[in-house]
């Protein structure tokens, strides 16, 4: 006997019910799991591309002492310089992060030169290095005012009187670095850092960025080209001195006043390193637009970038310029006051009213006889005729 059709419809009903709650239990709940899988996932991802991009590396070495804010500066590769915050204090510095995979290959490990030169006032301060996994994190006192290439490109050309007390500061860095035997072979005017936004004084100048400062001599072409003195150009590794950092200095002075590269010439390194071996002394300033400008800012300029090196300024040579010293224009060089190159024993004769050249009792000289004898023999030679008013009272003989 078959099953009744009423059984047959309620056990297809109960199948109906069971596969429905498997379904709801299952699939839809995978579903959603699937979902947060895949927006974890995406985020993770898109968090990661943006460190990449950045060149931020984990914090983790840092966030016990300190809270890093916004990035404030970028250098080659993936190195970056941030704001932080000391958690104790609340003070706030800069921190440098290099990657280790670029310390001693692309970036020198700066942490002995800013040892050898500590406590000097024109030097950014470094205030500890940090190493981790990750990085060496060099904290140091923060430039408020930015670098110095930003303020060129804010603000135009700097006024002259602005500009003689911050390249006062340069050149008192440079003083300091090249007193303790160094180079530093990368001065420009973004690792000139300023303490204030609007800086006036000589203190409110730091140098910075030590990556390739060594002892003198130096050897090999690092740092920017279009800062480059022409000794540092030509193929081979021939050494030179702390002179470069002069030449340096004087095409940063050149930018401040002009707010102008005096030899860069963009995307094009061969035809900026030709400007710089052509140049002749004394020309960098020729071009119109200086036509306002002092004449001892531009014999300043002029003397920095001697493509001779022995014949360029020193440090404490450019300290020492009028400029410096707020002249506009160079003194004028007294008259030459240089002794006689021979001297002369003369002899008064009252009758005769002669001068001669010998001994005093030697006899006068004939009244027709004028011609000037000056050899050194002992014998009375006629030297010139005088009116009667030029003879002495009572000396007998003098030295002219």
């Amino acid at each position: 006997m078959g099953v009744p059709r009423i059984i047959r419809r309620v056990e297809a009903a109960k199948k109906d019910e069971k596969r429905s709650k498997v379904s709801a239990g299952i699939a839809k709940p995978k579903k959603k799991r699937a979902d947060k899988l895949r927006a974890l996932a995406s985020a993770f991802n898109t968090e990661a591309q943006q460190e990449k991009q950045d060149g931020a590396l984990p914090l983790s070495g840092l966030e016990a002492k300190y809270q890093v804010h916004e990035k404030i500066g970028t250098g080659k590769q993936t190195i970056a310089v941030y704001r932080c915050t000391d958690l104790r204090t609340g003070q706030n510095f800069a921190v440098k992060r290099v990657p280790n995979g670029q310390l001693g290959s692309t970036h020198a490990n700066e942490q002995p030169i800013f040892a050898a030169l500590q406590g000097s006032a024109q030097l950014i301060a470094m205030r500890e290095v940090i190493q981790s996994t990750h990085s060496v994190d060099y904290v140091m006192e923060l430039a408020e005012g930015g670098d110095l290439f930003e303020h060129v490109m804010r603000h135009g050309a700097i006024p002259e009187s602005q500009a003689r007390a911050l390249f006062a500061g340069i050149l008192q860095g440079l003083g300091q670095l090249h007193s303790a035997g160094f180079v530093h072979r990368d001065i420009k005017l973004e690792n000139v850092l300023l303490m204030r936004p609007d800086p006036a004084d000589a203190s409110d100048v730091r140098l910075a960025d030590f990556e390739f400062c060594t002892m003198e001599p130096a050897m090999g072409a690092v740092g920017s080209v279009a800062y480059a003195a022409p000794e540092t150009l030509p193929a081979g590794d021939m050494p030179y001195t702390q002179a470069v950092d002069v030449w340096a200095a004087g095409v940063a002075l050149y930018a401040m006043l002009s707010a102008s590269a005096l030899f860069d010439a963009p995307e094009d390194a061969a035809l900026t390193r030709q400007r710089i071996l052509s140049a002749t002394p004394g020309t960098a300033c020729d071009d119109s637009s200086w036509s306002d400008t002092s004449a001892a800012a531009k014999d300043l300029i002029n003397s920095m970038l001697h493509p001779d090196p022995a014949a360029r300024l020193t440090v404490a040579a450019a300290l020492q310029h009028p400029w410096l010293a707020g002249l506009s224009e160079m003194p004028v060089a007294p008259p030459s006051r240089e002794r006689p190159k021979f001297a002369l024993r003369c002899t008064w004769h009252p009758k005769a009213k002669r001068w001669s050249h010998g001994k005093a009792g030697a006899a006068a000289p004939a009244d027709t006889d004028m011609s000037m004898l000056l050899d050194d023999d002992d014998e009375a030679s006629p030297f010139v005729a005088c009116p009667a008013e030029w003879a002495p009272e009572h000396a007998m003989s003098r030295s002219l």
